[in-house]
């Protein structure tokens, strides 16, 4: 039953671990076509 338990919280940890990586990934691919200024405008 131990080994069952232990199991089950390395599974939850690692999801809440990578949980932030794997949702930043999208985010990356959309901004490949977003062109950034090379200094902040004036205004």
């Amino acid at each position: 039953m131990k080994t069952i338990s232990i199991f089950i919280l390395l599974i939850y940890w690692s999801v809440i671990l990578f949980a932030p990586v794997i949702s930043k990934e999208p985010r990356s691919i959309k901004n490949k076509g977003f062109i950034k200024p090379l200094e902040k405008p004036n205004k």
